[in-house]
């Protein structure tokens, strides 16, 4: 079995990296420049704090999607799940465990623009060496990585 990364270790390991550091600071700013425009209450508020941090709440095209760390997190979460439909009044809520499935929300897609790039140079070098790898997997995720590329 894998083990869980918790927000902490993910925390040290970003502030330990002065580049990672410098985008966390970032983003963090830029989190709380959003947070200074007028909007509903965040509906997390009522849930616990310890649940708080273990959930995710992303808006779907057709509900809201409620993504807990770990299956533990998504069965504490559904005992609160009828705070949390009043906190969303008319809303559906689906509750997934994130490792499970990778989710695509409107938000991901308009920051993919976003992605830090890599050099043209680089991302031919990866490109090549993925040609030469036999594992489909390993092989996949080079040529992911390639295509993040500076385009001419």
């Amino acid at each position: 079995m894998s083990k869980t990364t918790s927000p902490k270790a993910l925390l040290a390991l970003l502030s330990g990296n002065p580049t990672l550091s410098r985008l966390t600071r970032e983003a963090r700013k830029a989190a709380s420049d959003d947070s200074q425009t007028p909007a509903m209450a965040d509906p997390l508020d009522c849930l616990p704090p310890a649940l708080r941090e273990r959930v995710t709440l992303e808006e779907d095209s057709l509900r809201w999607l409620a993504i807990a760390e770990t299956s533990a997190t998504a069965q504490l979460l559904r005992f609160h799940l009828p705070k949390l439909q009043q906190a969303l009044p008319g809303q559906q809520i689906k509750i997934m465990v994130g490792g499970k499935r990778q989710m695509q929300s409107s938000n991901v897609r308009a920051n993919q623009q976003d992605k830090p790039r890599l050099a043209r140079e680089s991302a031919r070098q990866i490109a090549d060496l993925a040609d030469s790898i036999e594992d489909e997997g390993l092989k996949a995720s080079l040529q992911r990585l390639a295509s993040r590329g500076e385009s001419e």
